[in-house]
């Protein structure tokens, strides 16, 4: 095959990979966890497929074969891909790292994040962070659990509702449970949590606090606590690995859109870098 297509098939079929990976995470078409896991195993397939196939291939042209135009669109693509996959291969480690981070032994409120119900039910990943909150709380039993999480995503009943009314299953008393109902997105999880525990809080000084959240999302999560000055800890629960592909891939890019500025000027100087080459 000549160098030209074979180069430009290479560069489109990159292409192709992230472009509906993007696609599986932002139109949410999950009916039930079967589907979930559907969804799950491609994004795992199409990144498996980049990593193993894409940039190998890619990075094995001879660029100075080619003629300009191909040139331009194997540069665009191998740039984009080294540093997408880069980053997410990074955001993965650390993402790693951050679950060795020592919880501290005493606190006075356990934050859960919220996440999207299945049908009005607590699925696998939410029930993880509420697991793990749970395994805290019973170390430091006189601490206030905050559930954060309105009505979302058709459902007819708030996030923080059912993970409340979970984490009574398990055995937390309904006194130590309070409840936010009116969050839609992390950042207002974060700011009305701030206003709960002003409320709540009678005791001296400043209130201990311990946010749980899924092991994917600690990063974005913290990264936006540091943004409103909130000084505290950051635990992260396991996600169950059939849904890790997904989820890992949705805040990667999550984190991406955050710091796009920045991500757009490194981009931008690898590319005029790529030029030189």
């Amino acid at each position: 095959m000549n160098a030209n297509i074979a180069a430009l098939l290479t560069a489109v079929l990159t292409a192709l990979t992230w472009a509906i990976t993007i696609d599986l995470i932002l139109i949410r078409r999950f009916k039930n966890s079967g589907s979930i896991l559907k969804y799950n195993f491609w994004t795992a397939f199409l990144m498996g497929t980049n990593l193993l196939i894409c940039l190998p291939t890619l990075a094995f042209f001879n660029h100075q074969s080619l003629s300009w135009l191909v040139r331009q669109a194997w540069l665009l693509a191998v740039v984009t891909d080294i540093l997408t996959t880069g980053a997410l291969i990074i955001f993965i480690l650390v993402t790693w790292i951050m679950r060795l981070i020592l919880v501290p032994s005493c606190f006075d409120f356990l934050i859960v994040l919220g996440a999207a119900l299945n049908k009005g039910k607590v699925p696998p990943v939410l029930a993880a962070r509420l697991d793990r909150a749970v395994e805290l709380w019973k170390t430091n039993p006189e601490a206030v659990i905050i559930v954060t999480g309105g009505v979302a995503h058709g459902d007819q009943v708030a996030e923080a509702v059912a993970m409340g009314q979970h984490l009574q299953r398990l055995g937390v008393p309904a006194g130590k449970i309070l409840q936010e109902k009116e969050a839609m997105n992390t950042w207002q999880n974060l700011e009305n949590c701030l206003m709960l525990v002003k409320q709540r809080w009678q005791g001296p000084g400043t209130p201990k606090i311990v946010v749980v959240t899924s092991s994917f999302h600690i990063l974005r999560a913290a990264s936006y606590g540091r943004r409103l000055g909130l000084h505290w800890n950051w635990v992260s629960a396991p996600t169950p690995w059939p849904y890790l592909p997904l989820t890992l891939v949705r805040d990667f890019l999550g984190n991406i859109r955050d710091h796009r500025k920045m991500a757009i000027l490194i981009w931008a100087v690898a590319l005029i870098l790529g030029e030189t080459i």
